[in-house]
């Protein structure tokens, strides 16, 4: 009996996670995104989606990272809010001050400056603030957070039909989801509070979000390398040809959070036959995830982004095959995490980042988008087995504590 009950719960946990990402990204892929690109050129949402991959790669590196190192080291010491909400405030400042440097000219005047930099902010704080919803496994609540940012969103949309600012369509919806959990939550309680454990969330915390770094800019390196050494219409092309396969994000993210909440629980280990379930699941999932966007990408391409099918036609099944392989690995982390030590998923994060850069640098200037691609996909698949031969290894040895 009680074995079902968790399966209900475990089930239940999961559909209001992946309803949560669903609603918000099919917001963002399906309406605000392919709107703005008919209304401002494909040249200029690649230059918008520029500055939105640095968000992407500094705020979950700092808010999802610290989120995540709350959920683990709680296992060992009794952490509080104080430990992280004074590192979300430092980090998040510097992680603001950097993201303007990196964009530069992409970010225009001082006031879209000061906006850039207040929703980096807004957005390193919502990414950790639904750590207030995993610690108590309350993912009804989860999901209600990331519906109240969706229709900030679709405000904020609102509001850059009338001012053409579309800074506003992401300030309204970080702002109306951490009004929400300050009315419901506790987590920004005792901001300024640490614990004695504040050095060993601040080691872990640090090694975490090193790791997401690398993780995040792998993921963004599109928006990087292809606005310089192509353009900000490639930038576009390959964010349009791989939107089904990033989709997989919006299912394995939320499956990702139910593993690690309830696997940092328990105190015992994984055993290794467990272990391979995990991955075996892992990757019969995958096939079928690559099968799909197979299938409903050129459908996708044609029905929302019609005036750049035929330009990326001959990647689409390159770049699903990348997406499929570097979500495949993300969740074979979460696995290998919860029973390994944090500086062993960064140390493999910055292999994989070398092998991309170096395979990506070599071929994207020659070879364009298709260059591009391909470096991709081969630097997951590497990355795919490496993770899989590791965590075989790995598991069943003791975890050092902190």
């Amino acid at each position: 009996m009680a074995d079902i009950k968790q399966q209900k719960r475990i089930a239940g946990s999961t559909a209001y996670t992946i309803g949560a990402g669903l609603l918000m990204n099919g917001v963002l892929q399906i309406f605000i995104y392919p709107y703005l690109n008919r209304h401002m050129g494909s040249e200029m949402l690649g230059s918008l989606l520029f500055v939105m991959g640095i968000a992407a790669i500094v705020c979950p590196s700092i808010g999802q990272a610290l989120n995540t190192s709350r959920l683990v080291v709680r296992r060992t010491v009794d952490v509080t809010n104080g430990d992280y909400d004074r590192m979300l405030l430092l980090f998040g400042s510097i992680g603001g001050v950097i993201a303007l440097v990196i964009a530069g000219s992409a970010i225009g005047n001082p006031l879209q400056a000061a906006a850039a930099f207040v929703l980096i902010l807004l957005m390193v704080f919502r990414f950790y603030g639904d750590v207030e919803y995993r610690l108590n496994l309350n993912y009804q609540r989860y999901f209600i957070y990331y519906a109240v940012l969706t229709g900030g969103y679709l405000a904020g949309f609102g509001l850059y039909l009338l001012t053409g600012m579309w800074y506003l369509i992401f300030l309204t919806g970080e702002t109306l989801a951490l009004l929400y959990l300050a009315l419901t939550g506790t987590v920004f309680k005792d901001f300024f509070a640490p614990s004695r454990w504040f050095s060993t969330a601040f080691r872990r915390g640090i090694f975490l979000m090193f790791s997401y770094v690398i993780t995040n800019v792998t993921l963004n390196i599109d928006r990087l390398v292809l606005k310089f050494l192509i353009s900000d219409l490639a930038v576009t092309q390959y964010y349009a040809v791989s939107l089904l396969g990033k989709t997989l994000v919006l299912l394995v993210a939320p499956i990702n959070t139910i593993i690690i909440s309830f696997l940092t629980k328990r105190k015992e280990n994984l055993t290794r036959i467990q272990y391979l379930k995990f991955v075996g699941a892992g990757y019969g999932v995958s096939l079928v995830f690559f099968i799909g966007a197979e299938i409903f990408t050129p459908i996708f391409l044609r029905l929302f982004y019609g005036n750049l099918y035929e330009s990326v036609r001959p990647v689409i099944g390159i770049v699903n095959a990348s997406q499929v392989l570097g979500v495949l690995s993300a969740y074979l982390f979460i696995v290998v995490l919860t029973f390994t030590e944090e500086k062993w998923q960064m140390i493999l994060q910055i292999i994989h980042l070398a092998v991309i850069t170096v395979l990506v640098l070599s071929v994207t200037g020659k070879y364009g988008l298709a260059g591009f691609s391909t470096a991709v996909l081969i630097a997951n698949a590497v990355r795919a087995a490496v993770v899989t031969l590791f965590g075989l290894f790995m598991v069943g040895r003791k975890k050092n504590g902190s």
